[in-house]
This record gives structure tokens, sequence and C-alpha cells, in this order.
């Protein structure tokens, strides 16, 4: 049965895994496949604000198996099964075959963990070392081995150089050691502190680079606060979309007052499902719900102060949350509730991937056809402009040079002269010019390469508008 499960959660990854590569897929291609092996650790880890682990991995697989979007994206996919058959192994250690299938299933056919199994980033390599790590501390704690010290000391440290959020799941572990004291043998407790102890000094190295990035993305943050709020902010608003993106994925709806009441069924049967979970605790079992609740309480707190709460970067925690919700399911041993309730919550799965993969406006950012869209009408003389210091890299992949293309402003902050005197030279013997406003409210707000564009004689005779990228203006003189 988990073979069987196993193979519908492929199916379901693989299939429109090659949609257009996004910003930060583009520019995770661009820079591993140019820089060498110390570059990435000590620059480029740096400025993308994660540990180096994922970029050490995909340096040497795009050196195997090349850039396509379908190679690139291929660890990530088999991340995600892997955390699906992780997930089966905790069920099993926590409950029975019955309730570990069940989670398999769900995690499976979740919209979020498929989304994120298709995409060339680190978090579905963070949710898989995570589920190892808990296997082996379940492991540990139900029988003293060491081989599962070994696997926790070692999976625990990767979890630390995959990314950031998971470090929570120390907190988590610490609790549970705290809270049970006195069930687990001391033996086992006293083994905890050398281990904690092992796994620091292994992830040492990368500490002393960590201030380094800290001030980095603080000093970002700070030139950039509409890009901070972007990527992380603190909200009762935040914590409940991360609910919502957690039962439906990436979906939604322009009009929030449709979208809270579309979405109220599934939240209500997955809230209640959560609720009966606590009539299936045991001592280890509540390890399920401190993983998933510190990691999101750290983390929104901690977003206070740094902006990192998304619900992207806590998808470490969605096997708990689905642990939980099999947990519920075969609460009661009565065959007509375990269906009603797995076909409720399969519905749920598989209605929201159904919308993820027929609408493109839930997908990535269509960089392929905006690309496609000026290589077909662009002229010898045409240039393309982007509302930044460089063109975007996903436009780089995907042009591979055949028209020019810009930055149009000299630095993070211009003048106004100073957009006019670049946006001047680049236009200077131009007669057709296509404007990208990617990102233009966080790297000109103003809108001063539209404006500049117009003083100088450009009039906007055609404007395209793609999913995920935005307007696209064509200015002829």
């Amino acid at each position: 049965m988990i073979i069987l499960i196993l193979i519908a959660g492929l199916i379901l990854r693989i299939y429109k895994i090659n949609q257009s590569l996004w910003l930060d897929e583009a520019i995770n291609v661009t820079f591993v496949k140019n820089l060498n092996l110390k570059s990435l650790i000590t620059e480029y880890s740096i400025g993308d604000f994660h540990p180096p682990l994922y970029h050490i991995l995909m340096r040497g697989w795009i050196l195997l198996f090349g850039t396509s979007e379908f190679s690139i994206r291929l660890p990530s996919v088999i991340f995600g099964l892997a955390t699906v058959y992780v997930v089966y192994l905790i069920g099993r250690k926590l409950f029975e075959e019955k309730t570990a299938l069940i989670a398999a299933t769900l995690i499976a056919t979740s919209p979020l963990h498929i989304y994120y199994s298709q995409e060339a980033r680190m978090y579905m390599m963070a949710a898989f070392l995570a589920s190892v790590s808990v296997y082996f501390f379940v492991s540990i704690i139900k029988k003293d081995n060491f081989f599962y010290w070994i696997g926790f000391i070692i999976s625990t440290a990767l979890v630390l150089y995959s990314d950031y959020l998971p470090y929570f799941i120390l907190p988590a572990y610490i609790c549970y050691l705290l809270i049970f004291r006195k069930n687990i043998p001391k033996s086992v407790k006293k083994t905890f502190i050398p281990s904690f102890i092992l796994i620091s000094v292994l992830v040492l190295p990368w500490f002393l680079v960590f201030p380094k990035q800290l001030s980095a993305g603080l000093s970002t943050a700070s030139i950039f606060p509409t890009w901070a709020s972007v990527v992380g902010s603190s909200s009762f608003k935040d914590l409940l979309i991360t609910y919502v993106k957690f039962v439906i994925g990436r979906i939604s709806h322009d009009n929030n007052l449709i979208y809270a009441f579309l979405f109220a069924p599934a939240g209500a049967i997955f809230a209640l499902l959560l609720f009966l979970s606590f009539f299936r605790l045991s001592n280890l079992r509540f390890l399920l719900w401190l993983w998933l609740m510190i990691p999101l309480l750290g983390a929104f707190l901690i977003s206070f102060f740094i902006p990192v709460f998304a619900y992207f970067r806590l998808i470490f925690v969605l096997p708990a949350f689905y642990l939980l919700i099999a947990a519920s399911i075969t609460l009661i041993n009565w065959q007509k509730y375990i269906r009603f309730f797995l076909i409720l919550t399969l519905a749920v799965n598989l209605i929201s991937l159904g919308i993820y993969y027929s609408n493109t406006k839930f997908q990535r950012e269509n960089w392929k056809e905006a690309v496609a869209y000026i290589q077909s009408v662009s002229t010898s003389d045409s240039v393309v402009l982007f509302e930044a210091s460089n063109p975007f890299l996903p436009y780089v992949y995907y042009d591979k040079g055949r028209v020019n293309a810009y930055g149009a402003l000299q630095n993070i902050d211009p003048t106004q002269e100073e957009v006019s005197q670049k946006v001047d030279k680049l236009t200077h013997n131009t007669q057709k010019v296509f404007l990208f406003q990617y990102l233009s409210p966080i790297t000109d707000p103003e809108g001063f390469v539209f404006s500049e564009l117009s003083k100088k004689g450009f009039g906007n005779v055609s404007t395209k508008d793609f999913d995920g990228v935005g307007f696209v203006y064509e200015f002829v003189r």
C-alpha cells in the first residue's frame, strides 16, 4: 500500500513540473552554476539568507544533470517523496499501520507539499531532514539504540545546515524532555546532553559565518521595508494564512470575503480533526503538537525583530499536521467514520490540487511566456529595461542573450536625474523599448523609469500582463 501511495505522490509531483522558473529559482540556478564551492558558501549563501547545504548539493547536481526546469526541481521531488515515506514510518512508531498509511496518503496529496516538492529551493530538503530527525528522536525514546543516536545527531545537524526556521525543532525536543522527564530513562536523558553538544559542534563552522549573514539580512530589510513585509511579517493575519495554506495550498481569491467563505468548510473539517487529535494523545504522541506549534509560535515571535515568518518556510511542520489529522480519522475504530473523514480530507486535497493544476494564476511566475512574447515582437534595435540595476535572472535564463536587456537604475536608491541619464544612454539609438514593472513597488516606487521613457518621446502602444511577472509595456518612439 505504501508503494502505491509513493507512486501516486510521484505522479502528482511530476505533473506540471515544467512551469517557468521564478525569481529565486533562477537566482539559485545562475549562481550555483557559475560560482565555485568556496564562493557559494562564503559569498552567495550570505546574500541568500540561508545555510549552504542546499547550494552545495545543487552544485554537484547541476554539474551532473544540467539546468533544465525538470532537472533542477527533481531533488525537491525526491525529498518530497522521501518525506512521505518518513511520515509513514513515524506513523507506525507512534500509532499503527492504518494511521501511518492515512498520514502518508494525506501528505502525498497535500497541495502545499506538492507545490514545494516542485520548487528548486531548500524547503523540501529541510522538511525531509526534520522528519528524519523526529523519526530518530521518537525511536530513541522508545528504545535506546546506538544506531538511532547516530541517525539523530547526523540528521539534526543537517537540518541546521538546511534552513533557519527548522532550528525551532530543538526547543520542541527540549520541551518534550522537560515535560515528560519522569517517563524517560535516566540513561536516555543524560545521553541527550552530549548529543546536543555534538550537534552544536558540527554546526559551529556555520555559526562563525552567521553573524555576517544576519547583518546583511537586517541591512537589506532596513533599506527595503516593502521587501521585508513580503518575505515575512508578524500579524494575526499571517498566522491565519499559514493555516489556510496548510489546508488548501497556494490557491486564493482576490475577494477576501469570498475567499474566507470558500475556505470555511475545509478549514472547519481540519480544525475539528485537529481538536479530536487530543483524544488520542499519549506522552510520545504529544511530540507532534510540540513539533507543530513551537516552530510556528517561535517563528511568529522572532518576526517582530527579523522578517522570517512565512508559511512556506514552515513546510517542515506539515508532517506533524497530517499525522495529527490521521490520528483523528482513526480515533474511533469504526469503518464508516474513518471512510467519511478520509474522503472529506482527500477531497479537500484533490480539489485544491485540481484548481492549482488548472489555473496558471496559482502557479509560478510566467517568465517563459513573457520572454517568448518579447522575442516574437522585438526588432533588431529593441531593448528590454527593468526597474532594477540589472535584468532579473529569470529573464536572462529564458532569453539567453537574444534581446538586449538592461537594468534602468543606477543603484538601490536612485534620484530621478540619475534614472533620466541612464535611460537616455540605454535608449539613445532605440526605437522600441519593453519595460518590465516586476517588483517596481520595491525597486522603483516613484515610477521614475516609466515617466522618463514618456519624457523622451516613447509612447506606450501595448501592455501585456503575465501571471506573476506583471505588466510588460511596449514603448515605441
